[in-house]
């Protein structure tokens, strides 16, 4: 932990003309800045990492920059928070999961109706596993929630075709039964399929983390972000300290949090300003 004295000296961050550049992102809705000056590289995260894992919370991950092991934070947990990379992670391999079962699901119909036996998977689109998932589940991108909302159509005709044919087959009409799920695997169960698609090629084009390469004066870390939002040039007229706001145990433990830059010429609250020269790995251990 920095002592006070060394806290204090944080406007060193403004430059001569008493301006800091920085690069804005986002955790959650909140919006965050690292002065670009404490910046060494920045990439594309390939997640070609070591980790050591104690469990799913706990580990230590380092990455090569330069030719040398360096260690890897992810933002969003020193912060206590789900990274966004990592739901959509979550989430893309529901919908892969998901796909797999409906593929079975069409195939176990059509041997069912060829050789007469029972079928006992979900009839109701609402009771199936994707069904019941697609109901609970609300996306945060705008274009990913519009391509969930048009699965709804073409999975309930797919669900539903099931008691068709089945009575149809039941009713002496075993060939016109495979004509008419043959004709909807063309059509409607194509059109499933290019849904499920397109929305795991949504996913994996907005999961594409950004590591930050940062000298902290002592040593060098990575800093795993969900994307990069901005770079911006703040007065030090702008800037306002953690302690004239908020004398807050837990924020006052985040031992890089240094303060706010006020977003003046937009309608955007107050951006939190990250120091990473007061940064230690005890932060890790901040947010819970």
């Amino acid at each position: 932990m920095e002592t006070a004295a060394e806290t204090q000296e944080l406007s060193s961050l403004f430059n001569a003309n008493t301006t800091l550049e920085v690069i804005t992102f986002y955790v959650g809705k909140t919006q965050y800045a690292t002065p670009v000056s404490e910046v060494r590289y920045i990439e594309q995260d390939k997640r070609s990492t070591t980790r050591i894992e104690v469990d799913k919370k706990v580990g230590a991950e380092v990455t090569t920059y330069q030719g040398k092991p360096v260690p890897i934070y992810d933002l969003a947990n020193l912060m206590g928070c789900e990274a966004e990379y990592e739901a959509n992670l979550e989430v893309l391999q529901i919908l892969k999961d998901r796909e797999k079962e409906h593929i079975s699901w069409i195939d176990s119909l059509e041997s069912c109706l060829r050789d007469g036996s029972d079928f006992t998977l979900a009839k109701d689109p609402n009771l199936c596993s994707f069904g019941k998932w697609l109901i609970e589940f609300e996306a945060a991108d705008e274009i990913l929630a519009d391509i969930l909302e048009d699965f709804e159509t073409p999975h309930k005709k797919i669900h539903t075709l099931a008691s068709e044919l089945l009575a149809m087959r039941d009713n002496d009409q075993r060939v016109e039964s495979l004509v008419v799920l043959e004709a909807e695997r063309t059509k409607t169960f194509a059109k499933l399929m290019g849904l499920f698609a397109a929305a795991q090629d949504r996913l994996e084009n907005i999961t594409r983390p950004i590591l930050l390469y940062i000298d902290t004066g002592k040593k060098m870390i990575a800093v795993r972000l969900n994307a990069i939002s901005d770079i911006v040039t703040y007065s030090q007229a702008d800037y306002t300290t953690q302690a004239e706001v908020d004398d807050n145990p837990q924020l006052n433990s985040l031992n890089f949090f240094s303060g706010y830059l006020e977003n003046k010429d937009s309608e955007l609250p107050p951006c939190v300003l990250l120091d990473w020269r007061l940064f230690s790995g005890n932060s890790t251990q901040m947010i819970q």
